[in-house]
């Protein structure tokens, strides 16, 4: 699809950047950035004292932020809880948005929602696009395990679209268009030759979240809200765990070959299909990780069906407490 189509439709502006110019627009409003050190420092460097470091993407955040004065834009500066917060604001407010993400590490440059704690748990909330999206080029070229992260997001979308075919035979309707756009991103990154073309591929998955995210985050992003709850402390990234649920989710299509057939793709083959996309960019060590981790005791994964039984995925059709998963995570790792 052509994506500058997509965003003129949207009246989304988009630039990169091959070199820093010093960003301009951050001096145009709220300024929200990571509590890490990269931007916070990347931000005084530039001579900017005044911003908002989240270290958390919370409901309560957002609230806090609230209650000072805000005028001229919101601007999201940094990785997915910066930006996931300024969207929220941005909406709240009734403000304009910038987005900014200093990394490629998840599918959310440009999505018209954003995933908050509200207390309980993690929530995927409507919010608002941004009227321009900035790609600091000169950022992302040696961003590592940021850009992994990114990449295993966007392979994510092929079994979250597996489960939009299970879910249309529980009577469930979906839009073509934004079926076929979160298709086309994820092999768009299976081919990627340049940071601009991954962007590309990003930012064409944002847009197919744009009625739900669920054309993105399916069955596979359930394991990674588990894995986050249970082992994360920060350790992996969002889309190193949704990696790691991909990989799980298709093996389970895989051993319920029989019981799971005529979806979109071939069931009995989707976990070595997508081993070896993984494996082709470069990411199928990093997404199992997580399940070498040390903490990682794969009879918690009995509790996934538990996480978000409203959004209809494999695992309303497979109960994961009755999941052999000692076996299961031994086949993936052998």
């Amino acid at each position: 699809m052509d994506i500058q189509k997509l965003l003129n439709e949207r009246n989304i502006e988009l630039s990169y950047l091959d070199k820093d110019y010093g960003f301009p627009e951050l001096k145009k409003g709220t300024i929200i950035t990571n509590s890490r050190g990269f931007t916070k420092n990347l931000l005084s460097d530039l001579g900017f004292a005044e911003f908002y470091p989240v270290s958390d993407a919370s409901l309560d955040r957002v609230e806090e932020i609230k209650k000072n004065e805000h005028a001229g834009s919101i601007i999201g500066f940094g990785g997915g809880k910066a930006i996931d917060i300024a969207k929220k604001l941005a909406y709240d407010l009734d403000l304009n948005l910038i987005s900014i993400p200093t990394a490629p590490s998840h599918d959310g440059l440009i999505s018209k929602n954003c995933s908050l704690y509200n207390g309980i748990k993690r929530e995927t909330i409507p919010t608002k696009y941004p009227s321009k999206i900035i790609i600091p080029l000169y950022l992302w070229k040696d961003s590592g395990n940021l850009k992994k992260s990114g990449i295993c997001d966007l392979i994510s979308n092929l079994t979250a679209l597996q489960d939009l075919s299970l879910a249309e035979k529980n009577g469930e309707k979906f839009s073509e268009f934004y079926k076929q756009l979160s298709f086309e991103s994820a092999e768009k990154v299976l081919g990627f030759g340049t940071d601009k073309e991954l962007a590309e591929a990003l930012i064409m998955s944002g847009i197919a979240m744009e009625e739900t995210s669920k054309y993105c985050s399916g069955s596979e992003h359930e394991v990674e809200r588990l894995l986050e709850a249970k082992i994360n402390g920060g350790k992996y990234l969002h889309g190193q765990l949704a990696g790691t649920g991909t990989l799980i989710s298709a093996k389970i299509y895989e051993i319920y070959s029989n019981e799971l057939p005529d979806l979109r793709f071939e069931s009995k083959n989707l976990f070595e299909e997508i081993k070896e996309k993984m494996k082709k960019v470069g990411v199928y060590e990093f997404a199992i990780e997580p399940l070498k981790d040390e903490k990682f005791n794969p009879e918690i994964l009995g509790e996934i069906s538990r996480i978000r039984p409203e959004r209809y995925s494999l695992w309303n059709v497979i109960d994961s407490e009755k999941v052999e998963w000692k076996k299961i995570v031994g086949g993936i790792l052998e």
